[in-house]
Protein backbone atom coordinates (compact mmCIF):
# COMPACT_ATOMS: atom_id res chain seq x y z
CA UNK A 1 0.00 0.00 0.00
CA UNK A 2 1.72 3.28 -0.94
CA UNK A 3 0.19 6.82 -0.15
CA UNK A 4 -0.60 8.88 -3.61
CA UNK A 5 -0.12 12.91 -3.50
CA UNK A 6 -2.95 14.29 -5.45
CA UNK A 7 -3.54 17.14 -7.66
CA UNK A 8 -5.08 20.46 -5.98
CA UNK A 9 -7.10 21.41 -9.52
CA UNK A 10 -10.50 20.70 -7.75
CA UNK A 11 -9.59 22.79 -4.40
CA UNK A 12 -8.82 25.77 -7.15
CA UNK A 13 -12.59 25.89 -8.16
CA UNK A 14 -13.86 26.08 -4.60
CA UNK A 15 -14.18 29.93 -4.18
CA UNK A 16 -14.01 32.30 -1.02
CA UNK A 17 -15.65 35.05 -0.03
CA UNK A 18 -13.02 37.27 -0.60
CA UNK A 19 -12.32 35.42 -4.62
CA UNK A 20 -9.18 33.39 -3.80
CA UNK A 21 -9.42 29.55 -3.01
CA UNK A 22 -8.47 27.28 -0.28
CA UNK A 23 -4.70 26.40 -1.88
CA UNK A 24 -4.45 30.31 -2.51
CA UNK A 25 -5.80 31.10 0.83
CA UNK A 26 -3.01 28.21 3.00
CA UNK A 27 -6.72 26.44 4.00
CA UNK A 28 -6.21 22.98 2.41
CA UNK A 29 -2.64 21.93 2.89
CA UNK A 30 -2.22 18.29 2.12
CA UNK A 31 -4.03 16.19 -0.13
CA UNK A 32 -3.38 12.39 0.41
CA UNK A 33 -4.87 9.02 -0.80
CA UNK A 34 -4.22 5.86 0.59
CA UNK A 35 -6.36 2.80 -0.89
CA UNK A 36 -8.84 4.93 -2.12
CA UNK A 37 -9.37 7.18 0.92
CA UNK A 38 -8.58 11.13 0.24
CA UNK A 39 -7.15 12.33 3.16
CA UNK A 40 -7.17 16.27 2.74
CA UNK A 41 -5.30 18.43 5.67
CA UNK A 42 -7.09 21.87 6.47
CA UNK A 43 -6.52 24.59 8.59
CA UNK A 44 -9.85 26.69 9.61
CA UNK A 45 -8.88 27.61 12.95
CA UNK A 46 -9.88 31.40 12.22
CA UNK A 47 -12.57 31.47 9.77
CA UNK A 48 -15.45 31.05 12.41
CA UNK A 49 -18.19 28.04 13.15
CA UNK A 50 -20.58 28.92 10.09
CA UNK A 51 -18.11 29.46 7.59
CA UNK A 52 -15.27 26.49 8.57
CA UNK A 53 -18.34 24.28 8.20
CA UNK A 54 -19.45 25.34 5.07
CA UNK A 55 -15.79 25.29 3.81
CA UNK A 56 -14.78 21.69 4.74
CA UNK A 57 -18.31 20.50 3.13
CA UNK A 58 -16.67 22.11 0.01
CA UNK A 59 -13.40 20.85 -0.23
CA UNK A 60 -14.64 17.20 1.25
CA UNK A 61 -17.14 17.41 -2.28
CA UNK A 62 -14.16 18.45 -4.23
CA UNK A 63 -12.20 15.82 -3.04
CA UNK A 64 -14.70 13.26 -4.00
CA UNK A 65 -13.86 14.28 -7.54
CA UNK A 66 -10.79 13.15 -7.59
CA UNK A 67 -9.89 9.87 -9.20
CA UNK A 68 -9.68 6.75 -7.08
CA UNK A 69 -11.92 8.72 -3.98
CA UNK A 70 -14.25 6.23 -2.48
CA UNK A 71 -14.08 7.73 0.63
CA UNK A 72 -12.76 11.24 1.68
CA UNK A 73 -11.36 12.23 5.37
CA UNK A 74 -11.06 15.52 5.73
CA UNK A 75 -9.13 16.50 8.83
CA UNK A 76 -7.14 19.12 10.87
CA UNK A 77 -3.55 19.46 11.03
CA UNK A 78 -1.77 19.79 14.23
CA UNK A 79 -0.47 23.16 15.25
CA UNK A 80 -1.80 24.86 12.15
CA UNK A 81 -0.29 28.66 13.18
CA UNK A 82 2.89 27.24 12.10
CA UNK A 83 5.08 27.16 8.60
CA UNK A 84 7.26 24.83 9.04
CA UNK A 85 6.30 21.00 7.97
CA UNK A 86 7.98 17.78 9.59
CA UNK A 87 6.37 14.88 8.29
CA UNK A 88 9.11 12.52 9.41
CA UNK A 89 8.92 13.58 13.17
CA UNK A 90 6.22 12.29 15.47
CA UNK A 91 7.05 14.79 18.66
CA UNK A 92 8.91 18.19 18.99
CA UNK A 93 10.11 18.94 22.28
CA UNK A 94 12.07 22.54 22.86
CA UNK A 95 14.92 22.76 25.54
CA UNK A 96 15.17 26.11 26.99
CA UNK A 97 16.60 28.78 29.33
CA UNK A 98 16.47 31.83 29.88
CA UNK A 99 20.31 32.42 30.70
CA UNK A 100 23.26 31.27 29.31
CA UNK A 101 25.67 28.91 30.84
CA UNK A 102 23.16 26.93 32.84
CA UNK A 103 23.23 23.62 31.14
CA UNK A 104 20.94 23.59 28.35
CA UNK A 105 22.96 21.90 25.96
CA UNK A 106 23.63 19.53 28.61
CA UNK A 107 20.38 18.40 29.74
CA UNK A 108 19.20 18.20 25.64
CA UNK A 109 22.20 15.60 24.65
CA UNK A 110 22.09 13.82 27.95
CA UNK A 111 17.91 13.53 27.38
CA UNK A 112 18.41 12.26 23.78
CA UNK A 113 21.25 9.72 25.01
CA UNK A 114 18.17 8.69 27.53
CA UNK A 115 15.46 8.90 25.59
CA UNK A 116 17.41 6.40 22.83
CA UNK A 117 18.43 3.94 25.53
CA UNK A 118 14.75 4.12 26.23
CA UNK A 119 14.09 3.08 22.68
CA UNK A 120 12.74 6.53 21.20
CA UNK A 121 14.22 7.24 17.54
CA UNK A 122 15.89 10.78 18.61
CA UNK A 123 16.85 13.75 16.28
CA UNK A 124 18.08 16.72 18.53
CA UNK A 125 18.07 19.72 16.31
CA UNK A 126 20.58 22.88 17.38
CA UNK A 127 18.96 26.30 16.99
CA UNK A 128 21.74 28.50 18.45
CA UNK A 129 23.10 29.73 15.67
CA UNK A 130 25.49 32.01 17.88
CA UNK A 131 27.00 29.28 19.84
CA UNK A 132 25.88 25.80 18.43
CA UNK A 133 28.10 23.75 20.28
CA UNK A 134 26.10 20.32 20.29
CA UNK A 135 28.10 18.65 17.78
CA UNK A 136 31.19 19.50 19.82
CA UNK A 137 29.04 18.00 22.66
CA UNK A 138 28.10 15.06 20.87
CA UNK A 139 31.44 14.54 19.51
CA UNK A 140 30.91 14.61 16.13
CA UNK A 141 31.95 16.52 13.02
CA UNK A 142 30.38 17.98 9.68
CA UNK A 143 30.13 18.71 7.34
CA UNK A 144 26.68 17.73 6.76
CA UNK A 145 25.88 16.32 3.21
CA UNK A 146 22.50 16.87 0.96
CA UNK A 147 20.60 13.98 -0.80
CA UNK A 148 19.43 13.39 -4.33
CA UNK A 149 16.96 15.91 -3.95
CA UNK A 150 19.60 18.35 -1.77
CA UNK A 151 18.05 18.09 1.75
CA UNK A 152 20.61 18.13 4.56
CA UNK A 153 21.13 14.62 5.97
CA UNK A 154 21.50 14.56 9.65
CA UNK A 155 24.49 13.39 11.12
CA UNK A 156 24.45 10.28 13.05
CA UNK A 157 25.79 10.27 16.20
CA UNK A 158 25.86 6.73 17.90
CA UNK A 159 22.17 6.31 16.64
CA UNK A 160 21.40 10.22 17.26
CA UNK A 161 20.18 12.38 14.43
CA UNK A 162 21.98 15.35 14.55
CA UNK A 163 21.65 18.76 12.24
CA UNK A 164 23.62 22.07 13.43
CA UNK A 165 24.28 25.06 12.08
CA UNK A 166 27.47 24.60 13.56
CA UNK A 167 28.58 21.67 10.86
CA UNK A 168 26.59 23.21 8.15
CA UNK A 169 28.89 25.12 6.21
CA UNK A 170 31.53 26.27 9.06
CA UNK A 171 31.16 28.13 11.72
CA UNK A 172 27.98 31.02 11.33
CA UNK A 173 28.23 34.47 11.72
CA UNK A 174 27.11 35.36 15.56
CA UNK A 175 26.58 38.96 14.18
CA UNK A 176 22.73 37.77 12.30
CA UNK A 177 20.26 38.91 13.76
CA UNK A 178 16.05 38.95 13.36
CA UNK A 179 14.76 37.27 10.18
CA UNK A 180 18.27 36.37 8.82
CA UNK A 181 18.90 34.64 11.61
CA UNK A 182 16.20 32.86 12.12
CA UNK A 183 15.98 32.06 8.44
CA UNK A 184 19.39 30.01 8.63
CA UNK A 185 17.72 28.04 11.17
CA UNK A 186 14.79 27.65 9.49
CA UNK A 187 15.89 26.01 6.16
CA UNK A 188 18.14 23.90 8.40
CA UNK A 189 15.11 22.57 10.55
CA UNK A 190 12.26 22.37 7.68
CA UNK A 191 14.16 21.06 4.69
CA UNK A 192 16.02 18.25 6.90
CA UNK A 193 15.96 14.79 5.63
CA UNK A 194 14.72 13.34 8.89
CA UNK A 195 14.45 9.85 9.63
CA UNK A 196 11.34 8.41 11.06
CA UNK A 197 12.04 10.34 14.84
CA UNK A 198 9.64 9.78 17.54
CA UNK A 199 10.77 13.14 19.44
CA UNK A 200 12.99 15.66 17.79
CA UNK A 201 14.64 17.35 20.69
CA UNK A 202 15.31 21.25 19.75
CA UNK A 203 18.33 22.74 22.01
CA UNK A 204 17.24 26.91 22.00
CA UNK A 205 19.38 29.78 22.13
CA UNK A 206 19.66 30.92 25.59
CA UNK A 207 16.98 34.38 26.03
CA UNK A 208 13.77 34.85 23.94
CA UNK A 209 15.34 36.72 20.84
CA UNK A 210 14.62 36.95 17.31
CA UNK A 211 15.38 33.39 17.16
CA UNK A 212 13.13 31.71 19.90
CA UNK A 213 10.48 33.92 19.04
CA UNK A 214 10.46 32.87 15.73
CA UNK A 215 10.66 28.86 16.36
CA UNK A 216 7.48 29.38 19.02
CA UNK A 217 5.75 30.76 16.25
CA UNK A 218 6.67 28.77 13.18
CA UNK A 219 7.67 25.83 14.39
CA UNK A 220 4.85 22.90 15.91
CA UNK A 221 6.32 22.83 19.08
CA UNK A 222 4.62 19.76 21.68
CA UNK A 223 6.25 21.06 24.70
CA UNK A 224 9.03 22.71 26.30
CA UNK A 225 11.67 21.30 28.86
CA UNK A 226 13.24 24.46 30.84
CA UNK A 227 16.49 24.61 32.72
CA UNK A 228 18.19 26.94 34.93
CA UNK A 229 20.22 26.81 38.25
CA UNK A 230 18.96 28.07 41.30
CA UNK A 231 19.77 31.59 41.48
CA UNK A 232 17.26 34.19 41.68
CA UNK A 233 17.67 36.09 38.49
CA UNK A 234 17.85 32.79 36.07
CA UNK A 235 14.61 31.70 38.01
CA UNK A 236 13.22 34.60 37.61
CA UNK A 237 14.05 35.29 33.82
CA UNK A 238 12.66 31.07 33.54
CA UNK A 239 9.45 31.95 34.76
CA UNK A 240 8.93 34.21 31.99
CA UNK A 241 10.08 32.22 29.66
CA UNK A 242 7.39 29.79 30.60
CA UNK A 243 5.03 32.38 30.69
CA UNK A 244 5.84 33.39 26.69
CA UNK A 245 5.86 29.64 25.67
CA UNK A 246 2.13 29.23 27.11
CA UNK A 247 1.23 32.33 25.54
CA UNK A 248 2.16 30.92 22.30
CA UNK A 249 0.40 27.28 23.47
CA UNK A 250 3.63 25.21 23.96
CA UNK A 251 2.83 23.48 27.68
CA UNK A 252 5.53 23.21 30.18
CA UNK A 253 6.25 19.82 30.52
CA UNK A 254 9.19 19.55 33.45
CA UNK A 255 12.06 22.15 34.75
CA UNK A 256 15.69 21.50 35.57
CA UNK A 257 17.31 22.59 38.16
CA UNK A 258 21.20 22.48 37.78
CA UNK A 259 24.28 22.51 39.65
CA UNK A 260 22.32 22.67 42.92
CA UNK A 261 24.26 20.40 44.57
CA UNK A 262 27.60 18.67 44.43
CA UNK A 263 29.11 15.44 46.16
CA UNK A 264 32.22 16.37 47.69
CA UNK A 265 35.35 14.17 46.09
CA UNK A 266 37.61 14.22 49.10
CA UNK A 267 34.82 12.92 52.06
CA UNK A 268 31.87 11.84 49.85
CA UNK A 269 29.19 14.52 51.96
CA UNK A 270 26.44 16.05 49.24
CA UNK A 271 26.55 20.00 49.28
CA UNK A 272 24.04 21.89 48.86
CA UNK A 273 24.71 25.43 47.17
CA UNK A 274 21.60 27.57 47.11
CA UNK A 275 18.99 27.02 50.39
CA UNK A 276 16.10 28.42 49.17
CA UNK A 277 13.69 25.01 47.11
CA UNK A 278 13.21 26.67 43.53
CA UNK A 279 9.75 26.70 43.16
CA UNK A 280 8.74 26.79 39.21
CA UNK A 281 5.41 27.02 37.39
CA UNK A 282 5.84 23.74 35.88
CA UNK A 283 4.22 20.51 36.26
CA UNK A 284 7.43 18.28 37.37
CA UNK A 285 10.87 20.22 38.97
CA UNK A 286 14.14 17.75 38.75
CA UNK A 287 17.41 18.56 40.15
CA UNK A 288 20.61 17.70 38.54
CA UNK A 289 23.77 17.62 40.63
CA UNK A 290 27.19 18.87 38.95
CA UNK A 291 28.55 16.42 38.27
CA UNK A 292 32.39 16.74 36.44
CA UNK A 293 31.69 13.19 34.17
CA UNK A 294 28.26 14.64 33.17
CA UNK A 295 29.48 18.17 32.48
CA UNK A 296 32.47 16.52 30.16
CA UNK A 297 30.54 14.11 28.18
CA UNK A 298 26.65 14.63 28.21
CA UNK A 299 26.48 11.74 25.96
CA UNK A 300 28.19 9.21 28.47
CA UNK A 301 25.81 6.32 29.86
CA UNK A 302 25.74 8.25 32.54
CA UNK A 303 23.54 10.33 31.25
CA UNK A 304 20.67 8.17 31.46
CA UNK A 305 20.90 7.10 35.01
CA UNK A 306 21.29 11.23 35.65
CA UNK A 307 18.46 12.11 34.48
CA UNK A 308 16.48 9.14 35.07
CA UNK A 309 13.84 11.53 36.55
CA UNK A 310 13.61 13.91 33.83
CA UNK A 311 13.23 11.32 31.38
CA UNK A 312 10.72 9.44 32.99
CA UNK A 313 8.74 12.75 32.95
CA UNK A 314 9.40 13.29 29.55
CA UNK A 315 8.55 9.31 28.33
CA UNK A 316 4.82 10.04 30.66
CA UNK A 317 4.41 13.50 28.69
CA UNK A 318 5.06 11.76 24.93
CA UNK A 319 2.97 8.68 26.36
CA UNK A 320 0.20 10.84 26.90
CA UNK A 321 0.05 12.83 23.70
CA UNK A 322 0.45 9.18 22.37
CA UNK A 323 -2.52 7.95 23.98
CA UNK A 324 -4.76 10.43 23.58
CA UNK A 325 -5.31 9.91 19.70
CA UNK A 326 -4.94 6.53 19.10
CA UNK A 327 -3.26 5.02 16.45
CA UNK A 328 -6.51 4.27 14.77
CA UNK A 329 -8.67 7.06 15.24
CA UNK A 330 -8.92 10.20 13.63
CA UNK A 331 -8.27 13.57 15.58
CA UNK A 332 -11.05 15.92 14.96
CA UNK A 333 -10.56 18.49 17.57
CA UNK A 334 -10.49 22.00 15.61
CA UNK A 335 -13.09 20.97 13.29
CA UNK A 336 -16.52 22.52 13.65
CA UNK A 337 -18.87 19.98 15.57
CA UNK A 338 -20.91 19.68 12.26
CA UNK A 339 -17.93 18.31 10.60
CA UNK A 340 -16.49 15.99 13.43
CA UNK A 341 -20.09 14.38 13.27
CA UNK A 342 -20.24 14.08 9.33
CA UNK A 343 -16.48 12.67 9.13
CA UNK A 344 -17.45 10.18 12.08
CA UNK A 345 -20.50 9.05 9.90
CA UNK A 346 -18.57 9.11 6.89
CA UNK A 347 -16.14 6.60 8.49
CA UNK A 348 -18.56 4.41 9.57
CA UNK A 349 -20.58 4.09 6.51
CA UNK A 350 -17.29 3.33 4.32
CA UNK A 351 -16.29 0.55 7.86
CA UNK A 352 -17.23 -3.46 7.12
CA UNK A 353 -20.49 -4.36 9.13
CA UNK A 354 -19.42 -5.24 13.01
CA UNK A 355 -16.58 -2.92 12.50
CA UNK A 356 -15.63 0.11 14.98
CA UNK A 357 -14.52 3.93 13.71
CA UNK A 358 -12.80 6.21 16.44
CA UNK A 359 -12.00 9.98 16.21
CA UNK A 360 -11.12 12.30 19.27
CA UNK A 361 -13.83 15.68 19.77
CA UNK A 362 -13.82 18.56 22.44
CA UNK A 363 -17.28 18.02 23.03
CA UNK A 364 -18.62 14.50 22.88
CA UNK A 365 -22.06 15.86 24.17
CA UNK A 366 -22.84 17.77 21.29
CA UNK A 367 -21.30 15.04 18.64
CA UNK A 368 -23.25 12.14 20.31
CA UNK A 369 -26.62 14.44 20.23
CA UNK A 370 -26.50 14.57 16.55
CA UNK A 371 -24.60 10.84 15.40
CA UNK A 372 -27.65 8.90 15.41
CA UNK A 373 -28.99 10.63 12.85
CA UNK A 374 -26.41 11.36 11.14
CA UNK A 375 -25.43 7.79 11.17
CA UNK A 376 -28.77 6.32 10.80
CA UNK A 377 -29.01 2.55 11.35
CA UNK A 378 -26.06 1.49 10.79
CA UNK A 379 -25.02 2.88 14.12
CA UNK A 380 -24.99 0.39 16.60
CA UNK A 381 -23.48 1.52 19.96
CA UNK A 382 -21.50 4.81 20.80
CA UNK A 383 -18.10 4.42 23.52
CA UNK A 384 -16.65 7.47 25.55
CA UNK A 385 -13.73 7.35 27.17
CA UNK A 386 -11.09 10.27 28.19
CA UNK A 387 -7.62 10.03 27.05
CA UNK A 388 -6.99 13.58 28.33
CA UNK A 389 -8.00 16.54 28.93
CA UNK A 390 -8.12 18.52 25.74
CA UNK A 391 -10.39 15.94 23.83
CA UNK A 392 -12.63 12.75 24.33
CA UNK A 393 -12.32 9.42 22.42
CA UNK A 394 -15.53 8.56 20.67
CA UNK A 395 -15.47 4.80 19.26
CA UNK A 396 -18.65 4.28 16.95
CA UNK A 397 -19.38 0.69 15.79
CA UNK A 398 -21.31 -0.52 12.92
CA UNK A 399 -24.44 -2.58 13.09
CA UNK A 400 -23.24 -6.40 12.09
CA UNK A 401 -26.22 -6.93 10.02
CA UNK A 402 -26.52 -3.32 7.97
Amino acid sequence: MTEQRQPQDPFREITLSDGSDPIEKGIVRRVRRLDGTVTVDVAVGGLGGSLAERVVEQIRGAALTLDGADHVRVQPVRNEETTVDLPAVDRVLAVGSAKGGVGKTTVSVALARALDARGYSVGVFDADIYGPNVPHVLDVDGPILTNDTGQPVPLDADGVQLLSPGVAGGEPPTARRGAIAYGAVENLLAQGDWDDCDVLLVDLPAGNDDVVGALLEHVPLDGAVFVTTPFDASVDDTERTIGLFEEHGVPPVAAVVNMNRFVCDCCGEPNTLFDDPVDVDVPVVHELPFDRRLQRDPGHERAAEALKGVTATVDAYLTDLDEAVPDDAVDLRGLPPASQVRQLADDLAAAEPGETVAGVVEDPVAVEEDLPAAAGAILDEIRRSQPGTTGTLLTLSRRAGA
